[in-house]
Formats: structure tokens, C-alpha cells, sequence
């Protein structure tokens, strides 16, 4: 089993773009600049793969505490420009992607002239963090305000725009290479919301690099603490589901190739929440019908994140079913016992009763054997499968 990383990189690109806080496709649109100075310069190809790929994921420090501030509270304050790049490099080391890009993540704030968090100075800057610098700094204060009409285009105003910090944030080599990029329509044509994905697509570096079953379960892995962190009450949510689903799957006699694929999409399952805001997942209250049709849209969007990768198609049903019922009364697509697969049920199971034995903001967690009858009245409701609750408390009691 292949999976092809850029695509994974970009499906979880997409997720950090969309997650609170955020700016819709910022990280695409800067690795689409990057990539755009990269090849100017005339980078070896192996490198111009890595900035490429370093760039779809700089922000992935944004985690965490850290998901509270806004990118431009990031942009804006130093010691938050450390600890997000900090945060991202110690996240990447348990990625298997190569060893430069959490380098170049780690440095992606440094300045040309030794301000940054760092203080790193001139070519003491990785140059593959110097190229990510300017592209993320281009894509926030220049091409946001453009669209925002609070500039008008034109290559006099971005020389301008370059000048003011030239020899200051950014290398005057780049600042004219990237010029030379921006004189071209089809760069603005490019970064048009509209066309950007479909434009990475087609310019995408490094098609044939693949990672197998195993780099993609480290990855999953890493995302489902990401994913956690976001709240103190989901705290390690996604670990104890991905422990249920791994124990039931093997009592269940799944292979061992399932096993691994039906953990993976229990470490994922979630990574929809990315878009939930904290005010909400950690309310004490009654969720307002508003509200809830926001926590409610999580199952939507892990599906529609996973569904970009080719490969993981089966992954991506199972990670994003785990909210329908048989009944059909689940959400977001009421699905029904003609359509939900035993996979489907079988994260489904975890999901519930890792739900009802941890802590929520609203109540404490209750004793497994409660959260068992509390099952079993669902199964009377026609919500969950009763058979498969007579296998899965062989697991779990």
C-alpha cells in the first residue's frame, strides 16, 4: 500500500488551512510562491521537493495552546514565532519526511539582518527557510490586502512592498528573483482561491515519492495528538479510540494489513474538529442548535479532508461514518444500515464509549460498565448493531 506524500501533505495542508483561526488556503498559496522562486533560482529538483513540501505544512506549529492566537497574532509577535516553529520541528521529527524540512520549519521566521527568533543572520538562514519566509510573509501582508482592496496591484507597488524590506527581512537575491516571478499574470492567475488547488495539482514536485502502511500510521498518529491538544477534555480522545478500534479489530479476527488501515482512520477520525472553535468544544452549557450544527460538521470535513488522498478512500468512510447510526438518524449523510459497513460500526463503537468514560466539559466520565448500558439502550433504539456489543464487551469490560 502506496501513498503518495505530496497528496497527504496537501489533504493535511487543507486541514491546517481550514482550522480555527486560520486563513483559507494559506498554506497552499505559500507553497505555490515558494515553489514559484525555488524553480527561478533554478534549485536542484530534490530540493525544490522539500520547500514544496516544508511550505504546505510551516504553520503545522499552530497546534495545540498554541491554535488559540490568530496567524497574525503569530506574525506579529516574537516569542509566539518561537514557539510555533519550535512546536512544528519537534511535531516533524516524527514524520517520515526528510530531515531538512523540520530545519527549514524550525527557521522559516528568521530575518536577513539577524531579528528574527533565532537570531540567526544572512546565510546563517537555511536558504530553503529564507524562500519560505518571504513567501508566507508575501502571501499574509500583500496578496491578503490586495484582495481586501487595501492595495492595488501592480509590479511597481510589489517592488516597492520588496524594498521596504530588503536587506531586512529578506535577501535582496530573492527579493529579485521573486520579482521577476510576480511579473508574470499567470502567477496572479495561479493564486486565485479558485484555482490554487487544482494548480498545485499540476505543478505538484516529487509525484512519485510514496510512503507505505507504516509512514502513514506515524503520520495519523502525529495529527491525532494534534487534534487532541486543541482541547484539555480531548485530551488523548483520538489515542483511546485508536487502542479500542486496534483491540475490537483483532478480537474481530481482522488481518493484520485492516487492522493497521481501521487504526489510522481512528487516529483521523477527528481531525475534522481542527475547524471547531475552542469556545465551543469546551462549553459548559447546552450547545444552541447553532452550535451543535458546527461540532456536528467535524464528521463532514474528516471526510472531505481524507477524501483528497487516492488510496485511502476506504480510510477516509470508516474515519468520517463515525457519527451515522442504523437507523439513519446519525449525521452528516444518514446513512443506514443498507449502507454502513461493520468497519463503520466498528469506530463508531469506540467513538461512543471512549465519549461516555472520559471527562466533557458539561459532565465527569462515567464507569465503563454504565457507558455499557447506556449502549445497550442504544441497540434497542436500533442505533448500533447488538451483536457487535456483545463482541465488543468481550473487549472493553
Amino acid at each position: 500500500m502506496d501513498i503518495k506524500l505530496g497528496q497527504l501533505l496537501s489533504s493535511l495542508s487543507y486541514a491546517l488551512d481550514i482550522a480555527e483561526n486560520r486563513y483559507y488556503g494559506h498554506s497552499r498559496r505559500t507553497a505555490y510562491i515558494a515553489h514559484s522562486i525555488a524553480k527561478e533560482i533554478k534549485l536542484k529538483e530534490e530540493d525544490i521537493v522539500d520547500i514544496y513540501y516544508a511550505s504546505l505544512i510551516h504553520d503545522i506549529g499552530m497546534a495545540g495552546y498554541l491554535s488559540n492566537n490568530s496567524v497574525m497574532d503569530i506574525h506579529y509577535h516574537n516569542g509566539l514565532k518561537k514557539a510555533h516553529c519550535d512546536l512544528g520541528y519537534k511535531i516533524l521529527d516524527k514524520l517520515p519526511l526528510n530531515k531538512g524540512i523540520e530545519e527549514y520549519i524550525l527557521y522559516h521566521h528568521e530575518e536577513w539582518e539577524g531579528t528574527g527568533p533565532y537570531g540567526l543572520k544572512g546565510e546563517e538562514i537555511p536558504l530553503a527557510s529564507r524562500i519560505i519566509h518571504l513567501a508566507d510573509y508575501f502571501e499574509l501582508f500583500f496578496v491578503r490586502k490586495l484582495e481586501d482592496k487595501v492595495v492595488d496591484y501592480d509590479i511597481n507597488t510589489i517592488n516597492r512592498w520588496l524594498n521596504k524590506y530588503r536587506n531586512k527581512m529578506f535577501q535582496s537575491y530573492l527579493c529579485d528573483a521573486f520579482l521577476e516571478v510576480a511579473s508574470k499574470e499567470k502567477f496572479w492567475l495561479d493564486l486565485k482561491l479558485i484555482n490554487i488547488s487544482q494548480v498545485l495539482r499540476i505543478i505538484e514536485p516529487g509525484k512519485n515519492i510514496t510512503i507505505d502502511i507504516q509512514g502513514l500510521q506515524d503520520i495519523s498518529e502525529t495529527f491525532s495528538m494534534l487534534i487532541d491538544a486543541k482541547s484539555k477534555f480531548t485530551y488523548e480522545h483520538s489515542k483511546g479510540i485508536s487502542n479500542i478500534t486496534s483491540n475490537f479489530a483483532a478480537y474481530l479476527g481482522y488481518n493484520p494489513l485492516m487492522i493497521k488501515k481501521l487504526t489510522i482512520a481512528a487516529n483521523l477520525h477527528d481531525i475534522g474538529k481542527l475547524i471547531v472553535p475552542l469556545s465551543i468544544l469546551e462549553k459548559p452549557d447546552k450547545l444552541t442548535t447553532h452550535e451543535f450544527s458546527i461540532i456536528k460538521s467535524h464528521a463532514y470535513y474528516t471526510k472531505l479532508i481524507l477524501k483528497q488522498v487516492e488510496g485511502i478512500e476506504d480510510i477516509a468512510e470508516w474515519a468520517g461514518n463515525h457519527h451515522e447510526k442504523l437507523n439513519g438518524k446519525g449525521y452528516p449523510e444518514r446513512l443506514d444500515e443498507k449502507t454502513l459497513t461493520k468497519e463503520d460500526q466498528l469506530i463508531a463503537f469506540a467513538d461512543i464509549f471512549q465519549a461516555l468514560t472520559e471527562n466533557r466539559p458539561y459532565r465527569k466520565g462515567m464507569d465503563p460498565k454504565k457507558a455499557i448500558t447506556i449502549m445497550e439502550d442504544m441497540t434497542e433504539g436500533g442505533y448500533i448493531c447488538s451483536s457487535m456489543l456483545s463482541d465488543f464487551k468481550q473487549v472493553v469490560l
